[in-house]
């Protein structure tokens, strides 16, 4: 299997935007009303955090669009590592608490090409060009000809968006690299292990003894890659059938979701915290196509898959991954390389010595 839209953005952005229909129209109603008040529309303001380094001359640019856990683990983990002078662009409503010491210099961005332009950046990095921060730094590095490089932040489906032309993938496993390619000959790919699992495996040794036997079902009922006919469903069945508890994603906050767990609820089935951090969990866990379910294997915990009428690509992903379907012997702990991935990006990024 590979990508369905394995060049172009655009068509990605199509399949993204049919697949949220009603968060669309609630954006375009929004964007009606405005428009009759008068207001300008609402352009979300950079800022740009800079840190010097033993070289000046030839600076990194990181591009972050978000605060999620997975975004912040990919990127700025390599911060450590990092001898040259960094620059991280971001939208100045982010919060990324890895940039908050007396070391990093801030400045609110108002025309962040023309700024890149005088910065003497000589690579860029990123998790992707499908959000805007990304979007702009790639299409400023293709023009100018600067090395850039892309890191998986995620298990990998057929949904995932692009690569950006000319770009190197740094991913989790030969396997990935490959299916992420997608047959392109303009990508250099290189393995280099995931940070996020990587973690989650030096963290099982604080794990102990001390695990609940209660299953945790983790919610995906706000991907565009599956419909709720699947995800809620098993969810809703699976948390019946085995008095699991159901732990929502923090992104099921629209109406559907909402509503889907009023019923759940209603029904009897009890909801885990969903503030409680997933590297906290001390319960067997199981999902359908979650990267939780592997970071749970890397800790030591009991961790399964499971779908009612799964389309084929669901299966290809387990088998990927080596996913454990429900009812017989737990997913094994993935391979993860003895030098951790965050210090093999940073190499990366200064190049050869």
């Amino acid at each position: 299997m590979a990508l369905i839209h394995p060049r172009s953005l655009e068509r990605w952005q199509e399949w993204q935007t049919s697949r949220h229909r009603a968060r669309q129209l609630k954006h375009t109603v929004t964007g009606a009303i405005r428009s009759r008040r008068g207001d300008a529309p609402q352009q979300p303001s950079l800022v740009l955090h800079s840190r010097d380094g033993a070289e000046t001359s030839n600076r990194i640019l990181i591009a972050v669009d978000s605060a999620s856990p997975t975004s912040r683990i990919s990127l700025l983990t390599a911060l450590p590592y990092l001898s040259v002078a960094v620059d991280v662009l971001a939208p100045a409503a982010v919060d990324l608490p890895e940039l908050t010491g007396e070391e990093w210099t801030r400045q609110t961005v108002a025309s962040p090409r023309e700024l890149l332009e005088t910065r003497g950046i000589a690579s860029v990095l990123s998790i992707g060009w499908h959000l805007q921060v990304g979007r702009l730094a790639h299409a400023w590095a293709l023009e100018h000809d600067i090395p850039a490089a892309v890191v998986q932040h995620g298990a990998l489906t057929p949904f995932a968006p692009p690569l950006p032309p000319r770009t190197t993938l740094l991913a989790w496993s030969d396997a990935d690299a490959q299916f992420y390619r997608s047959g392109r000959d303009d990508l250099e790919v290189r393995t280099v292990g995931s940070q996020l699992l990587w973690q989650a495996g030096h963290d099982a040794d604080e794990l102990g003894d001390e695990i609940d036997e209660q299953i945790v079902f983790l919610g995906q009922m706000h991907g565009a890659e599956l419909p709720r006919r699947i995800t809620a469903g098993t969810a809703y069945r699976f948390c019946r059938r085995e008095s699991a508890l159901y732990r929502p994603h923090p992104a099921e906050t629209d109406v559907l979701s909402r509503s889907a767990h009023s019923l759940m609820r209603r029904r009897g089935i009890e909801f885990q915290d969903p503030s409680l951090p997933l590297h906290e969990l001390r319960q067997p866990v199981v999902g359908v196509f979650s990267t939780g379910v592997l970071e749970a294997a890397m800790r030591g915990l009991p961790a399964w898959v499971e779908a009612i009428r799964a389309p084929a690509w669901v299966h290809e992903f387990w088998d990927r991954y080596g996913m454990r379907r429900f009812g017989g012997e737990p997913t094994p702990a993935p391979q993860v390389p003895a030098d951790e991935p965050s210090r093999v990006i940073a190499q990366v990024l200064e190049g050869p010595a």
